[in-house]
């Protein structure tokens, strides 16, 4: 006998976004997605248990969050994606930016296994939040929803591999050679590459802008956060993300305290007459501790072997 299946599920990009959301009074069930799959390790080779075993070690020590915090916000709802061949419809609301742009791809090539009769995307233009955006706006978006196919999603899988790999050559090239259907994601892997060191300071970009923006005069943390996302909303950072990159240059090139101001070190690394060695930190399912055999040549605008 065959079960009649719910109409809509919407998985909307977090908590933020729940009051635009919930006053847009669209018909559906809601999933919150509250994981932050562009920051820390990911490893498309593991099963399904092993990676957010993985996961959940990553933001319980990264983020200071209670292991009970993280199953209730994250784990339980994901969770909830084994039954979604329950619900005809199946509507994926998230940014352009960078962070929510990798958590819709881990998404894509999640639901391509046991994906629901109709698969659509809601993404606003850049520069846009969904937890900005009035009720009409959110009902014209969800109107011009993206329906999704089997091309487009066997695409999102081969990205979340790349993505997901210690080889990040491979991603480049993929870019290079192949048309993203995804109208935002292209942007946001090329962003991605850009968190490489930099082949001449050893900075990544998010890194080399913040000095640029203390060195320019902003002297409190919050006064960087803000200048920050006022130059480049692409990455998505939320403060704690932009904290932690901060706490990463202290205080070898960025004095500890406020008023911030760069270090004598800090001034020679922007300058071009230092490099800076990477701390330790992932991107993607890449590791970097200390050095990192790819950087960034900014000259070429391309990731390299650091020969």
């Amino acid at each position: 006998m065959l079960m009649k299946k719910l109409a809509t599920l919407h998985i909307i990009n977090g908590d933020a976004s729940l009051p635009a959301f919930a006053a847009a009074n669209l018909p559906g069930q809601v999933l919150v997605w509250r994981e932050v799959l562009s920051e820390g390790p990911v490893f498309y080779t593991l099963p399904e248990p092993e990676f957010w075993q993985k996961r959940q070690e990553f933001i319980t020590d990264a983020y200071c969050e209670p292991s009970n915090k993280y199953k209730e916000k994250v784990l339980d709802e994901v969770q909830k994606l084994e039954g979604i061949e329950a619900f005809f419809e199946v509507v994926l609301w998230f940014d352009a930016d960078l962070m929510c742009q990798i958590n819709l791809l881990y998404l894509l090539q999640r639901l391509q296994r046991n994906k629901p009769s109709l698969l659509t995307v809601c993404t606003p233009g850049k520069g846009q939040n969904i937890g900005n955006m009035q009720p009409q706006e959110l009902q014209n978006l969800f109107d011009e929803r993206q329906q999704l196919g089997e091309e487009e999603l066997q695409q999102a899988a081969s990205l979340w591999q790349l993505y997901a790999s210690p080889h990040p050559l491979d991603l480049q090239l993929h870019l290079q050679q192949i048309a993203i259907v995804f109208p935002h994601l292209e942007h946001a892997l090329q962003l991605h590459l850009l968190r490489f060191p930099s082949c001449t300071y050893g900075l990544s970009q998010p890194e080399q802008m913040l000095l640029q923006i203390i060195q320019s005069g902003a002297s409190s943390i919050k006064e960087v956060m803000q200048q920050f996302w006022q130059q480049d909303p692409g990455y998505g950072f939320a403060d704690v993300q932009l904290q932690q990159i901060l706490a990463c240059l202290q205080p070898d090139l960025v004095k500890s305290k406020e008023p911030l101001s760069l270090s004598f070190f800090g001034e020679r690394v922007l300058e071009g007459f230092a490099a800076f060695t990477p701390k330790k930190r992932w991107l993607g399912g890449m590791e970097i501790n200390g050095s990192c055999p790819y950087c960034f040549d900014t000259e070429k605008n391309s990731l390299r072997k650091n020969c």
